[in-house]
């Protein structure tokens, strides 16, 4: 039976996968009675680290690590096991702490032997070296969106508006193509998935009171659902900014407040593999500063093609209305499914909700056309939108 050292390097905290019995009985030469199940961050703590960060040290001269910080450590450990950023040989290498340097790996007795306020800076450090931090430095009209109407598997990306053919494919061209200007830039119409499951009615509440944060924010979603302790930490403090993962140099969703230009991508979050109702909401983005995540990606040759557009906040007073619809998981080759039944309309808010204040010629009146009648092209049958139109 392994047991934890003090000497052992702090990174052995992370487990991420733990063996459970194979269901049903084995075929004929087979020995494997166990398969691995992957954890989430906060569930992946090594059973002996653990037990020894618990307690007070073989030698009762040291103080135990509460659970909150463990889980704080599995969870930015997880990061760099999943690849997004550092390595987790050096995400806790050379440590500044306090006034002094840590040499090396950080081992388990060197974390242990911290003040719980050294113990959270080198939980904020192992974040700064997974993720950078970015800035909300440009106005939504002047972000990208593609000028051709030209949609292929394989092309660039997506115009806004695009619709569904008959069945699951894409079409070209937009709704009210000759009425509406470019929908995100012109319009300024963007659309986001927040809210989910049980939590749909509160998370209603919430977005009217408070508009829409960073979901890092949304402690349901990040600790109850993804299974991240990040309360506390630099990334749940700090959100000023968007970060970027620093070996994918993708965007770290929870950072910012992510919007699609196309009513289609809003789907596939918050994630794809959820199988659950979730609410889509058409934001106003018009006049917003933000950062250009699609146009990040292009400069980086990558196919963001549903574009997505990050900012630090959505106002009440920015809400055009939302939707209910089914998410319907992903399939094993990629991409995401949804439903959004015949007949299901939008809840409009604020202006949108009384068309009869504003002219039929309005950009009020351009903007709800243009939601209803995407929400009723993608209404009906099951939407299986594939890889090769998905953000990446």
């Amino acid at each position: 039976m392994p047991v934890a050292k003090l000497t052992d390097a702090l990174t052995k905290l992370y487990k991420n996968e733990v063996r459970v019995p194979v269901q049903g009985p084995l075929m004929r030469n087979e020995r494997r009675a166990f398969e691995f199940e992957l954890l989430k961050p906060i569930d992946s703590i090594n059973p002996d680290v653990g037990l020894l960060m618990r307690s007070t040290g073989p030698n009762g001269n040291l103080r135990p690590v509460s659970e909150q910080t463990l889980q704080r450590l599995a969870t930015v450990i997880a990061q760099a096991a999943a690849g997004n950023g550092s390595s987790v040989y050096d995400i806790f290498k050379d440590s500044p702490v306090g006034n002094r340097m840590i040499q090396g790996n950080m081992n388990i007795g060197q974390f242990m032997a911290l003040s719980d306020m050294e113990q959270l800076q080198v939980v904020n450090l192992g974040w700064d070296r997974v993720c950078k931090k970015k800035a909300y430095n440009q106005l939504a009209r002047e972000m990208f969106e593609p000028t051709s109407v030209t949609i292929a598997p394989a092309g660039p990306p997506v115009p806004s508006g695009a619709i569904p053919a008959a069945g699951n494919g894409m079409v070209v061209g937009y709704v009210n193509q000759a009425k509406v200007p470019d929908a995100f830039t012109g319009l300024g119409v963007g659309f986001r998935v927040d809210g989910s499951g049980s939590n749909i009615a509160a998370t209603i509440d919430r977005i009217l009171k408070e508009g829409m944060t960073t979901q890092l924010k949304n402690r349901y979603l990040m600790y109850s659902i993804k299974g991240w302790e990040v309360q506390g930490t630099t990334v749940d403090l700090d959100t000023n900014a968007p970060r970027v993962w620093r070996t994918k140099d993708d965007l770290f969703n929870e950072s910012a407040v992510c919007v699609s230009r196309n009513f289609y991508g809003a789907t596939a979050f918050p994630l794809r593999e959820m199988s659950d109702e979730a609410l889509l909401w058409a934001v106003d983005v018009g006049g917003l500063i933000g950062y250009d995540t699609e146009d990040h990606q292009i400069k980086l040759a990558r196919q963001w093609r549903p574009g997505e557009k990050a900012f630090k906040r959505i106002a009440p007073s920015r809400l055009i209305g939302y939707a209910r619809f089914n998410k319907l998981g992903a399939p094993p080759e990629g991409g995401w499914r949804f439903k959004i039944a015949v007949g299901t309309t939008w809840t409009f808010l604020n202006a949108y909700a009384n068309p009869g204040s504003y002219s039929t010629t309005s950009r009020e009146a351009q903007i709800r056309s243009y939601v209803t009648n995407q929400l009723t092209a993608w209404s009906g049958p099951e939407r299986t939108i594939p890889g090769a139109f998905d953000f990446a």
